[in-house]
């Protein structure tokens, strides 16, 4: 395979995904076309809708501006545009403007600035033979890109980035890395690949989202169990109402995160199975999930020991309520009696 040196000319795919609080609602279903094989089930993967097409001038660029959701209200904004050469020096500065420029249409949707992913796909085609030659020269360069770092990488950091890969064919690869992948296909065939990029990224933003969520509502649980005790019975509704919240938060994360991994497993041997557990375990997705569920647990039974202990001091203001009632009964007693002799 014959390469020209210094000059490796593809499409760059810079893409966001955050979540809004709006019901969005489009019409056209994103077609996902690929030639490899793959098998014909039904909904094995959450299908994408356009929303809007557009360019936009980015540092002297006309870039390619793709608005896509997963109803109901998941945002995925994808830039791309075709580069003389993807291992350029001014490509990473160039990347932050996409990501910026993504980040102001995601705004336009409301998505909460705190919680978004972003992405970043390096796409290679037009090529014959073997795409390892590439990362024989330039796999420096490669491994620099994909940690989105301007330094000299050490060689065994370079080969540690460039041996999470994936060959499907004699002349593709794909390289997956935490904030980016280099997909090197002689005919093109990038949407596939990208499409599942773009689903285990929104798996990690679901995830970072309830992390974060769990964390507020165990602060909330101590600010609960920390104030005076007040009127029991309105403290014992509040816990009541946090553990049906959390009851209902177990059951959602339970349906979500498993529901992609178990449909794209049935995919068995497949490609786009063999792909999508790389990337997840390069996302580190069963340690999100694991440290989830311990503090799904540990509020659970946080909320148990306080539902209990507030159904005590329930029943112990009850008693005084009782005894006070039988001692205004006796006092009202004595004093009938008096009064009527």
């Amino acid at each position: 395979m014959e390469l020209e040196a210094k000059q490796i000319p593809g499409k760059l795919v810079v893409f966001l995904i955050g979540q809004t609080e709006q019901n969005l609602e489009t019409s056209e279903v994103v077609e996902i076309k690929t030639i490899k094989s793959k098998p014909s089930y039904p909904d094995v993967i959450p299908k994408q809708k356009i929303i809007r097409v557009e360019k936009h001038q980015v540092d002297g660029f006309e870039v390619n501006f793709l608005v896509k959701t997963y109803l109901p209200d998941v945002v995925v904004v994808e830039a791309s545009l075709h580069m003389d050469d993807l291992l350029s020096d001014a490509i990473l500065e160039f990347k932050r403007s996409l990501i910026n420029e993504c980040r102001k249409v995601l705004a336009d949707f409301g998505c909460n600035p705190r919680f978004d992913e972003e992405y970043s796909v390096y796409c290679i085609s037009g090529y014959s033979g073997d795409p390892e030659v590439y990362l024989s020269i330039y796999g420096d360069k490669i491994a620099e890109f994909l940690k989105n770092e301007r330094i000299a990488l050490d060689e065994e950091e370079v080969q540690s980035t460039l041996s999470s890969y994936l060959k499907y064919g004699k002349d593709d690869i794909t390289i997956v890395e935490w904030d980016g992948a280099f997909i090197f296909d002689a005919n093109g065939d990038f949407e596939s690949n990208i499409e599942l990029f773009e689903i285990a990224n929104l798996q990690l933003l679901k995830s970072r989202m309830l992390d974060y969520d769990l964390d507020e509502r165990l602060e909330k649980t101590l600010r609960l169990m920390g104030v005076p005790r007040g009127i029991p019975v309105i403290r014992s509704g509040e816990v009541r109402k946090v553990v049906k919240e959390i009851i209902e938060i177990r059951t959602q994360s339970i349906l979500e995160s498993e529901a992609v991994e178990r449909n794209i497993k049935l995919i068995g041997d497949w490609y786009s199975a063999k792909l999508y557990s790389l990337i997840a375990k390069k996302f580190h997705l069963d340690s999100w999930k694991s440290e989830i569920k311990e503090k799904l647990d540990t509020l659970e039974d946080v909320y148990t020991m306080a539902t209990e202990n507030f159904s005590v001091s329930y029943r112990t203001t009850l008693e005084f309520i009782i005894l006070g009632g039988w001692f205004v009964l006796l006092i009202l007693y004595v004093f009938e009696f008096f009064y009527m002799k």
